[in-house]
């Protein structure tokens, strides 16, 4: 039997490599000759570099770049090799991202994405130009102007004076300028990686559905959004592009919009293109049967989540798979049409700290894939 597995992180728990790995040794205690391999996977945010590198042949490039708050940090992103190109991976969670606030000082007002336009200067520098960004576990709401900022644009308020780097743009920002962008950025394929499909703004975009996460107060949150689709507009007038109608522009603040806009970029599934970087469907091909799974599979993993888009492909090639999860929903009815069987691998009740316990959720994977395969085998 040969087996990938091919599972996101179980979030708080274990990485996407040791979900695998856990895995494995059950799957060894009942088949000993079983053909293994270990696909990490990732949906596009926090998390997605370090499964890249588990599975994919690159490496990372150190930068110094600022926070969302313009304080200097040291961050990495990812140089991945694939074929006969080079590709630039890039989490803005390292470098704009909430984790790297803490709670007091955590507020979309006051934050921006310079520290991200750092990161995609320097590989553009380094010569790379084919570049994937992930969208997830920013700290922002700033529309993508201060990476845009970072890459050479010009911001001007409404006296027409030309903005610094400092807090949120778009708070303040009324035009602005190409007059110093990099100019090898016309020869670059950007793409955004998300999870989501949020719009630029409204009570489904990113200010109404994100912001309150980020910190923000009810006040703010208003205020954010008016800002949004005043940017909307300027992309427009700029770009010919609305981004208020492009899924996923509302995606790490706006982000998704900036990128798609003033970069000429693509939004796509994260997932997707974690597949592409891994080459996944070959290993797929050569697969007898695909363990999948994520902490949580309900209703949000249709959204273009990991285990849905390796069950999409497993399909694609008439192959078995199956899910495992920390919970599952009750209604599974759509999940199914792409997942043979969604297991959870609670075996008792317990309180969700024991429950995330990364001992317990590596006996409970052990367990779980273990009666599974004895079922299969």
């Amino acid at each position: 039997m040969n087996v990938l597995i091919a599972s996101d992180t179980f979030k708080g728990s274990l990485s996407s490599y040791e979900v695998g790995k856990a895995a494995e040794t059950a799957i060894k205690k009942v088949i000993p000759e079983a053909k293994t391999i270990i696909s990490p996977m990732a949906d596009g945010g926090e998390g997605t570099i370090e499964a890249l590198l588990q599975s994919a042949d690159g490496h990372e490039v150190e930068v110094d770049v600022h926070d969302p708050l313009m304080r200097p940090i040291k961050v990495k992103y990812a140089v991945i090799h694939q074929g006969d190109r080079d590709v630039a991976y890039i989490e803005c969670a390292r470098s704009s991202g909430l984790s790297l606030l803490p709670k007091s000082l955590q507020n979309p007002t006051n934050t921006n994405t310079y520290g991200l336009g750092e990161q995609i200067k320097d590989a553009i520098k380094r010569g790379y130009r084919d570049i994937v960004i992930s969208l997830g576990g920013s700290a922002t709401n700033d529309g993508g102007l201060g990476m845009l900022q970072a890459l050479g644009w010009h911001l001007y308020d409404a006296s027409g004076t030309l903005m610094g780097m400092r807090g949120n743009p778009i708070l303040e920002a009324v035009s602005l300028s190409e007059e110093n962008i990099i100019p090898e950025l016309k020869d670059c394929r950007i793409t955004a990686a998300s999870d989501v499909t949020c719009p630029f703004y409204g009570e489904r975009g990113a200010a109404y559905v994100f912001a309150k996460q980020k910190g923000a107060s009810d006040v703010e949150i208003g205020e954010l959004d008016l800002a949004m689709r005043k940017l909307a507009n300027l992309y427009e007038r700029n770009y010919g592009k609305d981004v208020q109608n492009i899924p996923g522009s509302g995606a790490a603040g706006g982000l998704g919009g900036a990128i798609s806009a003033a970069l000429k970029g693509e939004i796509k599934f994260g997932v997707d293109q974690v597949i592409e970087l891994t080459c996944l469907e070959d290993k797929i091909k050569e697969a007898d049967l695909i363990i999948t799974g994520e902490g949580s599979i309900d209703y949000q993993s249709l959204m273009g989540k990991v285990p849905l888009g390796v069950g999409k492909l497993a399909k694609k090639h008439n192959k078995k798979v199956i899910a495992i999860a920390g919970r599952i929903d009750a209604e599974l009815t759509l999940h199914n049409h792409f997942l043979d069987g969604i297991f959870s691998i609670q075996t008792e009740c317990r309180t969700l700290e024991e429950a995330l316990d990364p001992t317990i959720t590596k006996q409970q994977v052990e367990t779980t894939v273990e009666q599974l395969i004895r079922l299969l085998k």
